[in-house]
């Protein structure tokens, strides 16, 4: 493989969601209230600070009242903390089929379906998240591009993990949001 490609596909799935200043200053807030943080990246723009909030209920389905309460538990924080007159503040849920971007998502969305894009096999494979690892996440009732018959168990390495995904499936409720 092209020594471009080597270092685009390791940096696929990034490493740093909980170690990010804001994340380590608000994700004990939100703990309170039973939610968690997907996602959360700041933006200085000429107009203003953009903070983007992405955020799941761990009980519960995530709902607009959740992120109406992040907002009015934040907002005047992060004004605070920023002193910044324009400060635009978006709180979300992750979505049905959301695109992973750190690691970390793997331990919040466990129990879920995910699909993945395994570099290692160059096919999909769709399958429930299991018990997670440095190295890996295993996965369950596993679905591989092009094979009829359903695997029971896989281990999937990070390093072979170009893209993930959430993969809502209407039959399989439980794993929805």
């Amino acid at each position: 493989m092209h020594p471009f490609f080597m270092g685009f596909l390791e940096d696929m799935l990034e490493t740093g969601l909980t170690e990010s200043p804001l994340y380590i200053e608000y994700a004990p807030m939100l703990e309170h209230l039973g939610l968690q943080i997907v996602e959360i990246n700041q933006f200085n723009r000429k107009d203003g600070v953009h903070v983007l909030l992405t955020i799941l209920a761990k009980e519960v389905d995530t709902t607009v009242d959740h992120c109406a309460d992040v907002y009015r538990l934040l907002f005047p924080r992060l004004q605070l903390a920023m002193r910044e007159a324009d400060l635009h503040l978006e709180v979300s849920t992750p979505g049905l089929e959301r695109n992973f971007k750190d690691q970390a998502e793997f331990a919040l969305f466990e129990g879920r379906r995910v699909r993945i894009y395994d570099t290692g096999r160059s096919t999909w494979v769709s399958g429930i998240i299991g018990q997670q690892s440095d190295e890996g996440v295993m996965l369950s009732e596993v679905f591989i591009e092009g094979q009829p018959e359903k695997v029971e168990e896989i281990n999937m390495k990070y390093s072979a993990i170009q893209k993930a995904k959430l993969d809502y499936r209407w039959e399989d409720r439980r794993h929805g949001n």
